[in-house]
């Protein structure tokens, strides 16, 4: 929500109305965007200028404390079970801030939302997201979003007889071994859930 309102405002050189907010991240009202921006008010990012239309004012970052976070695209969902084709398109921004993910700037960042079972032994479950590193550089060991074969997943690489595979940490599903190719396109460097 804070890097909505710093890129809006310095796009547009104004701030958003609630109803912009509420189109943008597909709240059903106007009072969720009003929710969300009265918790920044609270924990002091922002302040409120009643009668107004665009009366929310993004106050100056105290200790860089929102200076750090990453705007990461919401690139839509990725199985962890069987591979499946996916087409890329942004589905929306999450801001992660930047000692979470133990990065600096200049990381090309996505998130997917996981679909599927086959990672739990790693403790990712079904309706997570993950935040994906495309220029890391991917290990034996890594929990990688990958393109086999044509078709994307999310698995650990692992790595037999020279040759490198993608291992399912869930016993009832296969490890995936690449007929043609296999394209690493990030490693996992979070993962976030919703607890309600």
């Amino acid at each position: 929500m804070l890097n909505f309102l710093k890129e809006f405002q310095s796009k547009e050189g104004m701030a958003p109305t609630y109803r912009e907010i509420a189109a943008h991240f597909r709240f059903k009202s106007i009072k969720a965007a009003s929710d969300h921006i009265s918790a920044l008010e609270k924990k002091g990012y922002v302040r409120r200028r009643g009668g107004r239309s665009r009366g929310i004012e993004l106050l100056p970052s105290q200790n860089g404390m929102y200076a750090a976070a990453f705007s990461i695209p919401v690139l839509g969902n990725i199985p962890a079970g069987y591979p499946e084709e996916q087409i890329e398109k942004v589905h929306g921004m999450i801001a992660v801030d930047q000692m979470v993910l133990g990065l600096t700037k200049g990381h090309r960042l996505f998130a997917v939302k996981v679909e599927g079972e086959s990672m739990e032994g790693r403790g990712i479950y079904k309706g997570d997201w993950v935040v994906g590193d495309a220029d890391d550089s991917p290990r034996e060991g890594n929990i990688v979003v990958a393109l086999i074969d044509g078709q994307n997943t999310l698995k650990t690489l692992a790595r037999k007889n020279e040759s490198f595979f993608l291992k399912a940490e869930n016993p009832d599903y296969s490890d995936l071994i690449p007929i043609t190719e296999m394209v690493i396109q990030g490693t996992v460097k979070a993962v976030l859930r919703r607890v309600s």
